[in-house]
């Protein structure tokens, strides 16, 4: 019995790692999915937007935040602008700022925008690499 327990112990931890790794890989495919089109030369915006409670939370994050998401707009990506809904932690912004950039981007300036209930700061990037 403590046997069969085991094994059902093991295999629902490895469920719950492969879906939070699936769930990882789509981010950062939407992420790539909307950078495909980007040529050299041409700005982008990541828009990482939060609800004013979240900014104390900015290592947990808070997922069920429906305001909160990133976003990032191309010119080119008419309705496929969301990445993320949600706000996990600064990490996940970190995480994003170093696949932009190994994408061939560079960061040229920041700029928040600060509302009633959100506050959004806008990441504007160029691409610099083919």
């Amino acid at each position: 019995m403590q046997y069969k327990m085991e094994i059902m112990h093991r295999l629902i931890a490895v469920i719950i790692s492969l879906v939070i790794s699936t769930i990882g890989f789509s981010q950062s495919q939407e992420l790539n999915n909307a950078l495909e089109e980007v040529n050299k030369g041409e700005y982008v915006i990541l828009e990482v937007r939060m609800q004013l409670e979240d900014v104390f939370q900015t290592l947990e994050g808070n997922e069920s935040a429906n305001l909160s998401r990133i976003a990032i707009f191309t010119g080119k990506n008419k309705d496929r602008e969301i990445v993320v809904r949600g706000f996990e932690g600064f990490n996940q912004v970190v995480k994003y700022f170093n696949e932009i950039e190994q994408m061939g981007f560079d960061l040229k300036s920041s700029y928040p925008i600060k509302g009633n209930s959100l506050l959004i700061t806008h990441y504007v990037f160029r691409k610099i690499k083919r």
